[in-house]
């Protein structure tokens, strides 16, 4: 008989919950990985539920960088820039690290 010892479906109903998880919902403490034009700068943590990954955007434009597209892809950030990109690359760095 599936499922427990006693006669139950419990192993066989966890089973069927187990392999239909929807891994495409992200949670609260996801992480991405931040690209910029191409090179690995660091990992984004998302700390709260009402964060999300463009807050890389707001620490950009506050910093006064403007000139740059991005883009999520999974869970991939890319930034793709053509102006200051070695001063951009060491900003988020700095700021991906003391997060």
């Amino acid at each position: 008989m599936p499922g427990g010892t006693d006669g139950s479906m419990y192993g066989l109903m966890a089973a069927y919950v187990s392999t239909n998880y929807d891994t495409s919902t992200k949670l609260s403490h996801d992480r991405y990985e931040v690209y910029v034009n191409g090179d690995f700068v660091g990992q984004k943590n998302l700390l709260s539920t009402r964060e999300d990954v463009t807050s890389v955007n707001e620490f950009l434009h506050s910093h006064g960088y403007n000139d740059f597209l991005s883009n999520i892809d999974g869970d991939h950030y890319h930034i793709q820039t053509e102006k200051k990109e070695r001063e951009l690359k060491q900003a988020l760095q700095i700021y991906l690290h003391s997060r």
